[in-house]
């Protein structure tokens, strides 16, 4: 059930290049030149924002991230990736890069990739860059490619 962990090995020991001109502390105004190597900060995915099954939503929501819909939403949303559960769905207009529809949508949708599932319905003016469409899902309404 459990088992034991082998030993950690120590840490080899790490030195500062001087050469980078890492100011001491205390010290202000270091000279930061377009010559030195920038330090990038690593990007942290963030969560998905989830509306929950039996909780209903009217207004606009805005994610840079991803957004799962399992409730019910009636107005604007705008998201990097979109997900509309079996038992979700969206009322209005929605604009997302991805889009997976297993649930139902109705109203104008702009997407870049749009996934319709096997109990899926997709209705209203939709501006799609590539579709899938799963044997059972059901589309109507304009479907323009951009």
């Amino acid at each position: 059930m459990f088992s034991k962990k082998p030993p950690v090995e120590p840490v080899e020991e790490v030195t500062l290049d001087e050469s980078i001109g890492i100011p001491e502390q205390g010290e202000g105004n270091a000279d930061f030149s377009s010559e030195q190597p920038a330090i990038a900060t690593p990007r942290i995915p963030s969560k998905p924002s989830i509306i929950s099954e039996g909780f209903e939503f009217v207004g606009t929501i805005t994610s840079e991230g991803t957004l799962n819909i399992a409730g019910v939403v009636k107005g604007k949303i705008t998201a990097k990736s979109v997900l509309v559960d079996v038992e979700g769905l969206v009322e209005g207009e929605l604009n997302a890069d991805l889009l997976m529809v297993k649930g139902k949508v109705t109203g104008d949708v702009k997407c870049q990739d749009l996934n319709v599932g096997p109990r899926a319905l997709v209705d209203g003016t939709i501006a799609y860059q590539n579709i899938h469409i799963q044997r059972g899902g059901k589309v109507a309404g304009k479907f323009t490619k951009n």
